[in-house]
């Protein structure tokens, strides 16, 4: 048993690609988070702002846990 020799070429290669995946991943969320501040402003169902929010990503919350848990019943099928 002995430890595999690497190449510093590759390494710093591997080291780039999770700083560019969490840099568009951060990015993807940035947008998704404005563009739902913009819709949450037209959507008003009760008086308060807390409310509504609760509101609002309770449904989200709730809808990605149902997809999630579809997704996973499928898979184990």
């Amino acid at each position: 048993m002995c430890a595999k020799k690497r190449n510093v070429k590759n390494n710093t290669a591997i080291q780039q690609r999770p700083v560019m995946y969490a840099l568009n991943t951060a990015g993807i969320w940035f947008g998704f988070g404005v563009g739902l501040d913009l819709v949450s402003r037209k959507l008003s169902f009760f008086k308060s702002p807390m409310k509504n929010s609760l509101l609002i990503n309770g449904v989200i919350g709730t809808t990605a846990g149902a997809v999630t848990g579809y997704k996973e019943l499928n898979k184990k099928a």
